[in-house]
Parts: C-alpha cells; structure tokens; sequence
C-alpha cells in the first residue's frame, strides 16, 4: 500500500475520498464522512493500492493533549490488514506531535457504533472503550437574528473564540469553526458558579444569533453523559443526527 500524507488533499484527492466513504456506506450503516472542505485543520493519511484508494485515516488534534482519529476501509480491501498498515504512521504522527510539544498526547479512534467492522476492527486491536458522543444540528433562521440579549453581552475575545460577560466579568466561553454555509461551535461552556441561573440559555441563543449572519447551519458535538448540556441544546432546537463512539489505544 503507497500512503500519501497531505494536509490538503487535491481534487481527485478528495474526489477518491468520497467514494470510499460511500461504498463503506453502502456496505454497511455507517454516518461518519471525510472531511472535504479545505483548512480544517486535518492530516490525513490516504492508502492507495495502484490507483484505488484502498483505506485512509484522518486524525484531528483537537487539544494540545487529544487526539482523534477515524480510518475508513474499502469494503473490498477489509481483511488484507490495511487498518494495521495505517496505524503505524498513524502513531508515528502522534509521535512526532508529542515530541514537538514536550508533552504527551491521549490518542483514540472515533467510530460509529452501528458500524459491525469498525467495533470488530478497534476489538482486535485491544481499544478500550472511552465515552459515547452525539452529533446535534440546527438550522439557522432569520428569527435567530431577531434575538436580544438580557443581562449577558458577548463578546469575541479571539478570532473565532467568544465570551459571556456579565457585570464585567466573563463567566463563559465558547469557538467556532466556520466551514463554507456550515458552522461547527465547540468549547462552549458557563463557569460553575453561574450555572443553573438561565446564561447558558441565554448565551446560546446569543451565539445563534451571531452565527445566523455567518451560516445557515450550526452543528456541535456533546457527550453522552452531558445530560444537562443535552438537554439545553435540544431546548434550543438542536436534533441528534449520529452518535459516535471513542476507543482509547
């Protein structure tokens, strides 16, 4: 297997990646996808077999501390051992990241659950289960941009990055990463102490209203256990759309 390793991957790159998602797809449930757009910030390891792209990862550090990797397989390559012949380089980038920061890194792979190879695949390679994930949506309306803040201001303390100001005092934040008509918001959180007392509702429906001039979509990812955050989102006109799994290796 010849692996390319790009950050930026051309259009028959990409052309090649999202034909490999759709026949893993159309083998089986699957609501994982490659990430196509330009500048998320991935590197992406891409197997060829000739020219078929037989198998491709794509890990994404997301912390200084974590990072978070998602192998796609052709249905017809599976059991020819190109999920192992990845996670060589695939560690070997981790590795060489970790010497660059001086610190260690937590890697895990992302997998959908409803996927039967990839919970076989992660099982022979002795992952261990870590947390459940859930991807939530929401279309951005017109009505979004209507709504006025109570007691919070917000204000964009970085690029891409806000905070919730009361009195003065931040007591919450939360980034953005904008991707053509698609904003993904993560991060977001309310000091502790303010918790409970409607800002983050408050906040939330802030940020929509910033992100309504920005986008027509705003997704996130929350963890299963999160049941509050859950719950705030779902107020807010968030609905699930997948749920993936993280294995520790």
């Amino acid at each position: 297997m010849n692996i390319i390793q790009t950050s930026k991957p051309t259009d028959q790159q990409k052309l090649d990646m999202s034909s490999l998602v759709a026949a893993c797809q159309k083998k089986e449930p699957l609501s994982l996808s490659a990430p196509l757009e330009d500048d998320l910030g991935y590197d992406i390891l891409l197997g060829y077999e000739g020219p078929h792209l037989a198998a491709m990862a794509f890990l994404f550090f997301s912390t200084d501390t974590l990072c978070e990797c998602c192998v796609f397989v052709h249905p017809q390559n599976r059991r020819n051992r190109l999920f192992t012949g990845l996670l060589d380089p695939i560690l070997d980038l981790v590795e060489a990241r970790q010497k660059a920061l001086g610190q260690p890194i937590d890697f895990c792979f992302l997998a959908d659950e409803k996927t039967p190879s990839a919970m076989a695949a992660l099982k022979a390679i002795g992952a261990e289960y870590w947390y459940s994930e859930h991807k939530m949506e929401r279309p951005l309306t017109s009505a979004d941009r209507e709504f006025v803040m109570d007691s919070l201001s917000i204000q964009e303390a970085d690029d891409h990055l806000y905070s919730a100001v009361l009195d003065g005092r931040v007591i919450g934040t939360c980034a953005i990463l904008p991707s053509q008509n698609r904003i993904y918001l993560y991060a977001f959180q309310i000091r502790e102490d303010y918790q409970g007392q409607g800002y983050g509702s408050q906040f939330l429906s802030g940020m929509l209203a910033i992100l309504a001039h920005m986008g027509l979509v705003v997704s996130l990812q929350v963890s299963g256990q999160n049941y509050i955050a859950r719950n705030l989102y779902k107020k807010a006109g968030f609905s699930t759309v997948e749920s993936l799994a993280y294995y520790l290796y």
